[in-house]
C-alpha cells in the first residue's frame, strides 16, 4: 500500500528511481509520480494510472542536472484519486513523499490559516504546513523537528529542502529503509528492492529523524545508526512462461512449500522442545491475522484442537488492538503476515507486548517491522509473492501452523510418537500430490469458470477445518473479479444464509471424506433443493446424483493435509473466473499487496 523511493548522489536518477517504483507495482497503487531536485531547483511529474503512464511523461525530461530524487506510488486514503493529490507535493523550496496516514491533518489544517481549507488530501496538508515551518524557522532542521512534534499517526516521510540542501526521512510505524554506497544513498520502503544497490542497509526506527547533507547521514534525534548487512534478496521479476504472477504462484506452491518443509525439518523445528518449551507452554494460544492471514489463523485453530490440548482462538489483528486483555493470564500470541508490514497486525503486536505476553511471528519477510518485535519468528518460504491476491504465502502459513501444532502435541504428549511421524510424512509428500492437483484439476478449473459466469452470486460453504478455507475461497473470487461471494459454515446454512439462495446463484461445498461428509451432502441438497447450482469437491468419487449439483473429484486427503487439497481448486477457480471477466488479477482495484495503513 503506497511505495517510496529516494536516490542521492548517484547516476541515472530518473529511470533508476521508475524501476523501483515498477517494482513496488505490488503493493498496490493508483497514481505515481517523481520529483528530481538540486540545489537550485525541483522538477516534478506525476501521473494517474500505471508507471508506465508516469514513464511516458518523463521521457523527455533530463536528469543531467540533479543529484537526487524521490518517487512514490499513492493508494488513495484520503482525497480522491487524481494528478492533483498524486505524490510527491513539490513547491520552488521543498517536495516529499508520504506513506501512511496523519490522523490529526485536520486539526492542522484548522489551526493555520496557510492552509487551504479545500484540501482534502492528508500529506497535502502536511506539505503545506510544512512549507509555513522552513518559511518561518531560519534553521531548516528546527522546522523538522516541529513538524515531527506536530503530526500524529503512522507515516514515513522522504523530504527534501532547498534552502539548507538537505535531505530527511521521518519514520513513525510505516517502514522505511536506507541504503549507502561510498557517496550515494537509497530509501525504499521495500528493504528488498535495496539489495540491488547496496549490501548495507539501516531500518529506521519508530521516532527516527535522519538527516542526509553532502552524503554525510546524521540523526537528530541523536539514534545511532548502524548498517548491517542486507541479506534478504531481491527475486527477479519475471512471469516466465505465465499469463499472470498469481497464475505462476499457484503453480509455485508444490516447490517453496518442499523447501519450507525441508527448512523446517532441517532447521527451524530441530530440536524444537529445547529451544522453544518455555515460549510455548501457556494456558492459552490467540492466533491474530488479517483477511487471507486471518483465514490460517482459523485453520491453525482447527490444527491445535486436534493435535494439542491447549486453548486457542483467533482474533482479527484490527480488532485486538482495541480489546482489554488479561495482563496477568499467561497468553502466547501467534502474529501471521505475509509482509511482516500489515499496519493492524503491527499495531496489534506492539499493545500485546506493552501487556508483557509472548509473540510468534510467522511471516514471509524477514527484516519486516514485525520479526523485529516479536519474540520468535517463523519463516515461511515462499519467496516473493507478486500478486495481490495471496496464494502461496497462505499455503506456507498454514504449512507452518500445521508443524507448529504437531510439534507441540509431540511435546505435551497429545500424540502419540506414531500419530506425529505419520503427519509428517504426509506434510513431506504434499508437494507430489499438490503438483498432480493442479495439474489435473485445471481443466474443471475452467468449466467450473464458465458456469460462474451465468450466475450472479457465488457461495462457498464448509464443516471443520474447510469452513476458514471456504471464507478463503470466497475472499479470492471477490478479490480478483469483484463478484458477490459469501463464505459460511455448513451447518449455518439454515440460520440465515439459505434464504440468499435462488436460480442465479452457485454454492461450492467442500465435502472432505471425515465424520462430516454426510452433513456437508446434505447441506449441498437442501441448496439444490431450492433452485441453487451447486458444485462439491470431494475426495468421495460416487456422491448421490440430485438437480443442479456437478460434483468434482479430488484427491484423497488426510486431516493435516485437507486445507491445502481444498485451497488449491479455488485458487484455479477465481483465477479463470477472472480471467473470463477481463479484470485485473495481479493488481486489483481498491487493493494493496502490504496494508500499510489502519
Amino acid at each position: 500500500m503506497c511505495g517510496i523511493v529516494g536516490i542521492l548522489n548517484s547516476s541515472f536518477l530518473k529511470n533508476n528511481s521508475i524501476d523501483i517504483l515498477k517494482k513496488l507495482e505490488y503493493r498496490g497503487y493508483d497514481s505515481a509520480g517523481i520529483s528530481l531536485f538540486s540545489k537550485e531547483r525541483i522538477k516534478t511529474i506525476k501521473s494517474v494510472g500505471k508507471i508506465s503512464e508516469l514513464k511516458n511523461k518523463a521521457q523527455n525530461v533530463s536528469d543531467k542536472n540533479f543529484y537526487g530524487v524521490i518517487g512514490h506510488t499513492r493508494w488513495a486514503t484520503h482525497g480522491v484519486v487524481s494528478k492533483n493529490n498524486a505524490h510527491p507535493f513539490a513547491n520552488d523550496d521543498l517536495t516529499l513523499v508520504c506513506n501512511g496516514i496523519i490522523e490529526n491533518y485536520r486539526k492542522i489544517q484548522n489551526r493555520f490559516v496557510e492552509i487551504p481549507k479545500n484540501i482534502q488530501s492528508d500529506t497535502e496538508i502536511s506539505f503545506y504546513f510544512l512549507t509555513y515551518l522552513v518559511n518561518k524557522y531560519k534553521n531548516s532542521d528546527e522546522a523538522i523537528r516541529v513538524f515531527k512534534s506536530v503530526i500524529k499517526g503512522n507515516y514515513a516521510f522522504v523530504i527534501f529542502i532547498k534552502k539548507n540542501n538537505c535531505f530527511y526521512l521521518l519514520k513513525n510505524g510505516s517502514p522505511i529503509a536506507l541504503s549507502h554506497n561510498k557517496n550515494s544513498s537509497y530509501i525504499c520502503s521495500d528493504s528488498s528492492i535495496l539489495s540491488d544497490y547496496s549490501d548495507k542497509i539501516y531500518h529506521l526506527k519508530d521516532g527516527d529523524i535522519i538527516k542526509i547533507q553532502q552524503s554525510k547521514i546524521s540523526s537528530l534525534n541523536k539514534a545511532k545508526i548502524l548498517f548491517e548487512k542486507n541479506e534478504i534478496k531481491q527475486n527477479p521479476y519475471d512471469k516466465g512462461k505465465y499469463q499472470h504472477y498469481m497464475l505462476k504462484e499457484i503453480h509455485e506452491q508444490p516447490e517453496v512449500i518442499k523447501t519450507t518443509q525441508k527448512n523446517y525439518l532441517q532447521e527451524f523445528f530441530n530440536d524444537f522442545e529445547s529451544k522453544f518449551k518455555n515460549l510455548i507452554l501457556n494456558k492459552k494460544i490467540i492466533f491474530v491475522g488479517c483477511g487471507t492471514a486471518y483465514h490460517a489463523c482459523l485453520v491453525g485453530e482447527y490444527y491445535f484442537n486436534k493435535y494439542t490440548n491447549i486453548d486457542t482462538s483467533s482474533e482479527l489483528a484490527s480488532e485486538l488492538r482495541y480489546k482489554k486483555i488479561n495482563k496477568d493470564e499467561k497468553i502466547l500470541f501467534v502474529f501471521i503476515s505475509q509482509s511482516g508490514e500489515t499496519m493492524d497486525t503491527l499495531m496489534a503486536l506492539k499493545y500485546i507486548k506493552k501487556n508483557k505476553h509472548s509473540s510468534i511471528v510467522i511471516t514471509n519477510s524477514l527484516q519486516s517491522s514485525m520479526v523485529r518485535e516479536a519474540d520468535v519468528t517463523i519463516p515461511t518460504y515462499a519467496d516473493k509473492e507478486v500478486g495481490v491476491a495471496s496464494t502461496k504465502a497462505f499455503t506456507c502459513q498454514i504449512l507452518s501452523l500445521a508443524n507448529l501444532s504437531i510439534e507441540i502435541g509431540k511435546m505435551t504428549n497429545s500424540i502419540s510418537k506414531k500419530d506425529y511421524n505419520k503427519n509428517l510424512t504426509i506434510l513431506k509428500l504434499l508437494p507430489i500430490k499438490l503438483k498432480k492437483l493442479i495439474n489435473d484439476f485445471t481443466p474443471e478449473a475452467k468449466k467450473i469458470a464458465k458456469k460462474l459466469s451465468q450466475s450472479d452470486t457465488c457461495y462457498f460453504i464448509g464443516r471443520n477445518i474447510v469452513y476458514p478455507i471456504a471464507l478463503e475461497g470466497s475472499l479470492k473470487l471477490k478479490e480478483i473479479s469483484y463478484m458477490h461471494s459469501e463464505g459460511f459454515p455448513g451447518g449455518e446454512m439454515k440460520h440465515g444464509p439459505i434464504a440468499l439462495i435462488d436460480k442465479k446463484s452457485l454454492t461450492i461445498c467442500l465435502s472432505p471424506n471425515n465424520e462430516l461428509y454426510e452433513k456437508s451432502i446434505s447441506n449441498a441438497e437442501e441448496i439444490a433443493a431450492r433452485n441453487g447450482k451447486v458444485i462439491i469437491l470431494s475426495s468421495v468419487k460416487i456422491h448421490r446424483k440430485s438437480l443442479n449439483t456437478h460434483n468434482v473429484s479430488l484427491p484423497k486427503e488426510n486431516f493435516i493435509d485437507t486445507p491445502f487439497i481444498y485451497t488449491i481448486p479455488l485458487q484455479l477457480i477465481s483465477y479463470y473466473f477472472a480471467l473470463n471477466e477481463g479484470t485485473d488479477i495481479d493488481q486489483p482495484r481498491n487493493l494493496a499487496k502490504s496494508v500499510t495503513v489502519e
